[in-house]
């Protein structure tokens, strides 16, 4: 089955060439915190519930600048391992875990063509935001599950491209939509159900965030400027969710407004 990868290597290493090193992943409450971390860190207490992590390894795919391998192995003392095939994203992402003093495997290659040592050799193995880069995306997965071992656990987060934030997306960055493959949660958990694994959960994550569109590649020309100032105003629009949120009480994460679907899947075999 042939594969169609529709973002280049090259697009990665230029949007890692000039980012600075994002900070650490705060989850903690607060009247005017982002909510979102939170939910995320609720979130895996619950699916890591059940396994013991200090005894786990855990791998990222695309884990180019990432955050959250430090993450993983400060809260829940996992084993990390990263994998990408950006150069400058694997260096970015070895100075993330030097900032953090933790201790951690970055693999600078092609997830489909990995070593061997790494084949069915973790406990879970988690992507944000890869796998809704290629075609078929049920071939992507099979690729994902070959790092499991058996019994292992999946978590493949994709952006919510059939709701509101990809409706802002095509309008105000076209290019950067069609970068993306659109699925619906339902698409999905079935594509995960082709691809051999077992679908514990699929469903839409957190209520809002407009903050996820992207502006990057456009002419800073007037037209870029009206779009910037619309999409400020949607983000302020989801800081006034958060704030009713973080006060009162979280909202359903919907179709319309979720900028993320997630799916947890298990390797039977």
């Amino acid at each position: 089955m042939e594969r169609i990868d529709k973002v280049s290597k090259e697009y990665w290493d230029s949007g890692w060439e000039a980012l600075e090193l994002p900070p650490a992943v705060d989850f903690e409450r607060g009247l005017l915190k982002n909510p979102i971390p939170r939910r995320f860190h609720e979130f895996f207490t619950q699916i890591f519930s059940g396994l013991r992590t200090s005894e786990s390894s855990l791998l990222e795919i695309g884990c180019a600048a990432s955050i959250w391998l430090p993450y993983f192995a400060k809260e829940f003392g996992f084993q990390i391992f990263g994998i990408d095939y950006s150069e400058k994203g694997c260096h970015l992402a070895e100075r993330i875990l030097d900032r953090e003093k933790v201790k951690g495997t970055i693999v600078c290659t092609d997830f489909f063509n990995p070593p061997e040592e790494m084949i069915e050799a973790f406990d879970v193995v988690i992507s944000f935001g890869v796998a809704e880069h290629f075609i078929p995306t049920e071939r992507v997965l099979v690729a994902f599950a070959r790092f499991l071992k058996s019994g292992g656990i999946m978590i493949t987060l994709i952006p919510n491209m059939i709701g509101g934030v990809g409706f802002i997306q095509k309008w105000l960055n076209k290019p950067i939509y069609d970068i993306h493959v659109l699925l619906s949660c339902t698409e999905l958990a079935k594509a995960h159900e082709k691809s051999g694994l077992c679908v514990i959960s699929c469903r839409y994550f957190v209520s809002t965030d407009f903050s996820v569109v992207n502006l990057n590649g456009l002419s800073r020309n007037i037209s870029f400027q009206l779009k910037r100032v619309l999409l400020r105003t949607l983000i302020w629009f989801s800081k006034g969710i958060w704030l009713f949120e973080n006060v009162v009480s979280e909202l359903p994460a919907t179709q319309l407004l979720s900028p993320y679907i997630v799916c947890t899947s298990k390797k039977d075999k």
